[in-house]
């Protein structure tokens, strides 16, 4: 996929732009939902972008409590608790960004920077159908406005509408190549199985120099999964690591690190250092990957009490308005516990967005755990359409090829998700098996 990348063009006296929210991305764990909201923009200069969001909420939250009546006070304020709930998981913030978004409809009903913020709400709570709908209302009023584009992009994304996204992802580009719409082009890249080009997308959003401290970091963080995603543990260790020196409160840089610390060796390390992040605060993200772990290193009493763990987060953030059918279908379909629940868990998120790679994938999985590999076939193929090498798409098509005897395209998608032998520690051995199984040299393993 190509992009190109000229200079900003339109009329700028009719852009308006949003409050700074800050890059977002999950991609931990059984966790592969992805979505980036981004806009390093305040609503205007007198909305302050800070170093992290919870400087820039205090600050806004002072700011309102001074002039109850500023609008752009209010509308920065629910950005600022959305990229605060993105550093952290903290469902109360959703909450909050409502009360501040229900604030500003009432000081200007039908503002469209408003009805955008509401769209990044949207996105934050997986209702990626209401983002889009929101997002294109704001984008009938404000068609140059970076941050409203994004939105749009994001939710296109999320709904699978992948030929949509890159179109408007190239009016955003010719808008403002920067950091938000570098990251995304690097998503769509890699979405498309451009690993190279996904990284190289990345690299130019982190040096970018667009967005906040926070923003970069963030970014930072996502060059580190893709390294790890082409096999570079010495690269994606040090991106983490520079996340988290500008972010410590980062929760995908923290399971990255995490992550390469385990494949390295030192498991133990890794679930101390996860297990300290969720004592913070137990993000989703953080306790799918903490389960992963412990299911892999073979401590029942462990294992089943991170997977209580799961269920208890998923159900807190279900309670905020969170959608987390496709993560839950995953988790469920690892487990083997209920491959019903997996499958009923899967079958809701294909009927939200049944065109989103991931869901197909989860939907395969669950039904393959579920004893029908035949079904899961046609699945699987449509989370592949795009080509896509995610390592842990590509074990799932491998095992599900294999059970129906497809050696030769088995040996294939083996041979891909053996690039990141890492992507679900609880099936690292079972991998390694059926790569010897399908003949695959162990030269090619890398582990």
């Amino acid at each position: 996929m190509k992009f190109a990348t000229n200079t900003p063009t339109g009329n700028r006296s009719r852009r308006r732009s949003l409050a700074g929210v800050a890059v977002v991305a999950v991609l931990a764990g059984g966790l592969v939902t992805r979505f980036v909201t981004a806009s390093s923009e305040p609503a205007s200069e007198a909305v302050p972008v800070a170093r992290a969001p919870g400087e820039q909420v205090a600050t806004l939250e002072r700011r309102v409590a001074t002039n109850p009546a500023d609008l752009e006070g209010w509308q920065g304020l629910a950005s600022a608790y959305l990229a605060r709930a993105a550093a952290t998981a903290d469902p109360a913030d959703y909450a909050l960004a409502e009360a501040a978004i229900e604030t500003a409809d009432e000081l200007r009903p039908g503002d469209p920077v408003t009805t955008a913020t509401r769209g990044q709400l949207a996105l934050s709570l997986h209702e990626f159908a209401d983002a889009l709908e929101l997002g294109q209302r704001a984008r009938s009023e404000l068609p140059d406005n970076p941050a409203v584009l994004a939105v749009v992009v994001d939710a296109e994304v999320e709904l699978g509408h992948y030929d949509e996204a890159a179109a408007t992802l190239q009016t955003l580009l010719d808008r403002r190549p920067a950091l938000p719409a570098l990251a995304r082009v690097s998503y769509l890249r890699q979405l498309h199985g451009d690993l190279p080009g996904a990284t190289t997308a990345m690299s130019q959003a982190v040096t970018a120099g667009t967005g906040s401290a926070f923003d970069e970091a963030v970014v930072t963080s996502l060059l580190g999964d893709l390294h790890r995603r082409a096999g570079d543990l010495d690269a994606a260790a040090a991106a983490y690591g520079r996340a988290l020196d500008a972010a410590p409160e980062l929760v995908s840089a923290v399971v990255g690190a995490a992550w390469v610390q385990a494949a390295e060796g030192d498991v133990d390390g890794a679930v101390a250092a996860v297990e300290a992040q969720v004592d913070r605060f137990p993000a989703l993200a953080a306790v799918l990957f903490l389960a992963d772990l412990q299911r892999a290193d073979g401590a029942a009493a462990d294992a089943a009490d991170a997977a209580e763990l799961v269920r208890a987060i998923a159900a807190l953030q279900e309670e905020a308005g969170q959608v987390v059918d496709l993560e839950m279908a995953l988790f469920e379909a690892d487990e083997g516990t209920d491959p019903d629940r997996a499958v009923e868990l899967a079958e809701r998120a294909y009927g939200a967005r049944p065109d989103n790679i991931f869901v197909a994938d989860a939907l395969a999985w669950a039904r393959f755990r579920a004893g029908d590999p035949a079904a899961a076939r046609p699945l699987i193929d449509e989370a592949l359409r795009l080509g896509s090498t995610e390592p842990s798409i590509r074990y799932h098509a491998a095992e599900i090829t294999a059970a129906l005897g497809d050696t030769a395209a088995a040996t294939e998608h083996v041979r891909l998700a053996l690039v990141d032998p890492w992507s679900s520690f609880r099936h690292h051995d079972r991998l390694l098996a059926l790569a010897g199984e399908l003949g695959v040299a162990p030269s090619v393993v890398g582990s």
